[in-house]
């Protein structure tokens, strides 16, 4: 005597992981769409400004600690990946030019403010 009931419980299957997946697709969809009308909302109330930090400009940077790097330049950013030395793993960090024509390594988190000179 043979059972016939496994073709069924693979249709089963077949329909429980079907609907798994489409409730996914339904979840990743509704989230793009939500936080699309969240940006288009708050690019209502203050528009979206494409600028960023120019490196030809001096720049007062403030820091989470107090400190104060006034009127230096902005050379840029360090790769993550070049950030390991026997110091520790740096990472990201950012560069500036001091006055004195040294270059200070900043962590991009620690920069409170930057406001141009």
């Amino acid at each position: 005597m043979q059972c016939n009931g496994s073709s069924h419980m693979s249709e089963v299957w077949a329909i429980i992981i079907g609907g798994c997946l489409l409730l996914i697709v339904y979840g990743i969809v509704s989230a793009n769409r939500s936080a699309k009308r969240q940006r288009e909302a708050r690019e209502k109330m203050l528009p979206y400004l494409e600028e960023t930090i120019a490196t030809d400009r001096r720049h007062h940077l403030f820091m989470s600690d107090g400190r104060r790097f006034m009127d230096v330049r902005i050379l840029g950013t360090t790769d993550p990946k070049l950030g390991q030395s026997p110091l520790g793993d740096w990472g990201l960090m950012l560069v500036i030019l001091l006055d004195s024509g040294k270059k200070a390594f900043i962590r991009p988190s620690s920069v409170r403010c930057i406001e141009e000179a």
